[in-house]
């Protein structure tokens, strides 16, 4: 509301119908980020518990492109050429051009190789996709985003309690991937701002900390 007010005050100084604005005299709202982050170690015991083939997959398109869940289950097979997996951000518009040729060293992950895995028995677009009919959800369907949500969190909470580890009231989300992407990427000597479509580093340094109208290339 105040982003919104302030924006509004902007336009009738422009307009001529006052001379200040007066949101520029609030403080904005502090925001705390409650949300755990997603250790390799959790990931990795996460995917171990994976029941369903397109979780796995799932999970390794998110950790290995670092994009958002709605990015990752939106990914087509056509969406692969010429050596590149060609993604269109849902939210900011941005075209990624992300080389198949990318690798995870932490996470043992080359992107050709985990597209391949997706291909199966099953004549699906959707590189995340059902690999039998289930209720409403028809072999070769895209998984819906809540179906990825709930699923990556019962495979989260099994592996949790199989290493003892004991999660908060917020536990890291399928969402935190992209964090978890940001941060190892970095340490492999990778720029996670190109990676994750971030216009600035500052929000690619809220990913990494621990706790578009062109393409942009990936190498």
């Amino acid at each position: 509301m105040r982003s919104l007010l302030r924006d509004v005050f902007t336009e009738a100084i422009a307009a001529g119908w006052t001379e200040t604005n007066p949101v520029e005299l609030t403080r904005a709202a502090m925001v705390t980020v409650k949300r755990e982050r997603l250790s390799l170690e959790l990931w990795l015991a996460t995917l171990e518990e994976a029941k369903q083939p397109w979780l796995k997959r799932a999970m390794e398109l998110a950790l290995l492109t670092g994009q958002r869940r709605e990015d990752v289950a939106s990914m087509l097979f056509k969406d692969e050429h010429d050596k590149y997996l060609h993604v269109v951000q849902s939210k900011t518009g941005a075209g990624l051009r992300i080389s198949t040729a990318l690798r995870l060293e932490s996470a043992g992950l080359e992107l050709a190789i985990v597209i391949k895995r997706c291909r199966d028995r099953v004549l699906s677009q959707h590189l995340v996709h059902h690999t039998r009919t289930i209720s409403r959800a028809k072999a070769g369907d895209r998984v819906v985003l809540d179906t990825l949500s709930k699923e990556f969190a019962l495979a989260r909470d099994r592996a949790a309690a199989k290493l003892g580890i004991t999660l908060g009231d917020s536990p890291p989300t399928f969402h935190e991937q992209r964090s978890l992407a940001a941060r190892l990427h970095a340490a492999e000597g990778r720029d996670p701002q190109t990676l994750l479509g971030h216009r600035s580093a500052k929000m690619t340094d809220m990913y990494r900390d621990s706790r578009g109208a062109e393409w942009i290339d990936v190498a």
